[in-house]
């Protein structure tokens, strides 16, 4: 790895990773604030007037919605961060390959004393600053502001979060990598990607009425993130530590040997 390259990647998105932290932390204080207005037996009644087949089309059968951790997840932590999380490692992600290749920054750092593989263990490094630090924005602020409000995560849940939540986004920025490493320009990654991630939401959001949309099934990403079952003091899934791991670890790794061996110019 080239430091050099590793801390340029950074910096170079230093305003925008700022600006989502900024951003993660506000939303997180807002759900916090918010739940006690709205949480508990108010809440609860609010969902049980629901049809059942809404419940199952945000993802029912997984989580009671009538508690806290069911409030965290359909408020913020469900659709709405995904959202705000991937695309930020996705851009990250489209631009560390696609991008500079076809806006011609790529050759200019491939003629520096670097290797392809140490350029793309560099911004894999990067990737996994970020994850870590938009993870660690998230339920920080949650925990930080939580005990004003009366919302308080066991040290067990918060740390669970927090390294379930960087390895999705490290699962998904490796894929993103990967699309990255094949493809010419930043918007042709970032389009491709953040349409693999639309049909993982759809399939999860159709199958749970209908088996015949589970066409991702056990390697649906989208389906195994389940923050607020870990929130309400439940343990991650081995299965959930499993899927983004491997996703990761073959996506990023299939990234290295596909960029190293492809035309930059």
């Amino acid at each position: 790895m080239s430091w050099t390259v590793f801390r340029a990647s950074l910096w170079q998105r230093r305003t925008a990773i700022l600006w989502y932290v900024v951003g993660l932390a506000f939303y997180s204080w807002l759900m916090v604030w918010y739940w006690p207005s709205i949480g508990g037996s108010e809440y609860q009644k609010l969902i049980e007037s629901l049809p059942p087949e809404m419940l199952k089309m945000f993802g029912g059968t997984e989580i009671s919605f009538g508690t806290m951790g069911g409030f965290f997840q359909v408020e913020y932590l469900g659709l709405m961060w995904m959202i705000i999380v991937l695309s930020a490692v996705l851009v990250y992600a489209s631009r560390s390959f696609a991008g500079e290749i076809a806006d011609g920054t790529m050759e200019l750092t491939l003629s520096q004393p670097v290797s392809r593989v140490q350029v793309a263990a560099s911004r894999i490094a990067g990737l996994a600053v970020l994850s870590g630090v938009l993870s660690l924005a998230t339920f920080g602020s949650v925990q930080l502001f939580g005990p004003a409000y009366d919302v308080r995560l066991s040290s067990h849940a918060l740390w669970s979060l927090v390294a379930l939540g960087a390895l999705f986004m490290l699962a998904g920025g490796g894929l993103g990598m990967l699309i990255s490493a094949c493809v010419r320009g930043a918007g042709k990654a970032g389009g491709i990607a953040a349409g693999l991630f639309a049909l993982m939401w759809a399939s999860d959001i159709v199958s749970n009425v209908s088996d015949l949309a589970d066409f991702f099934g056990p390697v649906n990403l989208v389906s195994a993130w389940q923050p607020g079952a870990v929130i309400d003091g439940a343990s991650v899934k081995p299965e959930a530590w499993w899927l983004y791991g491997l996703t990761a670890a073959v996506s990023l790794a299939a990234s290295v040997a596909i960029f190293s061996r492809r035309d930059a110019a």
